[in-house]
């Protein structure tokens, strides 16, 4: 099987984004890596080749790292393809920032506050991080919740009150 379509779609953008690194996958898959300072110009580029939809963003803690990965999955109706931009960010939590795309795909801005919430990554000019979504007051306030630092073990007990229910040799349990 041939990979052609692919791989002329990778370098199309690649010669239009230097600053990028792009490789094909496998079929109907592609991925590039980009500097997070960059990111608004190349999902721009990215819309005017074609990539009409952005499916999610997802983010990865890499706490060994030191990092947060931020990956854009895009969709082009028009090649039938999936494109997966990567791109990382500092895992401190006052330098876990990168520029808000809602405005270029508006559906970003959902993603957007997923990240915020549950990574704590600020997304630059997008104002409505901030508003109620997914987690309670409480649940805010015990840390964020999908880094894998956090103790959710200790959360559990304290947000449920089920201290007397866990112990604390064992290796596994079961909430």
């Amino acid at each position: 099987m041939t990979l052609e379509k692919e791989q002329k779609i990778v370098d199309t953008i690649l010669q239009k984004a230097p600053y990028a690194e792009g490789k094909v996958r496998r079929e109907r898959r592609i991925e590039f890596h980009i500097p997070p300072d960059r990111i608004r110009d190349f999902l721009t580029l990215l819309k005017e080749n074609n990539f009409e939809s952005m499916m999610q963003i997802t983010a990865v803690d890499w706490l060994k790292e030191g990092e947060i990965e931020l990956v854009y999955q895009m969709w082009s109706y028009t090649h039938g393809v999936h494109a997966f931009v990567k791109t990382r960010i500092p895992r401190d939590i006052d330098k876990a920032r990168v520029p808000s795309v809602r405005d270029i795909y508006p559906v970003a801005e959902t993603y957007e506050r997923d990240a915020h919430e549950f990574y704590k990554v600020t997304f630059e000019g997008n104002d409505k991080l901030e508003m109620p979504w997914i987690l309670e007051d409480e649940d805010r306030e015990a840390g964020v919740s999908h880094r894998k630092d956090f103790d959710m073990l200790g959360y559990v007990k304290r947000k449920y009150k089920l201290l007397d229910r866990f112990e604390e040799d064992k290796e596994n349990y079961v909430i």
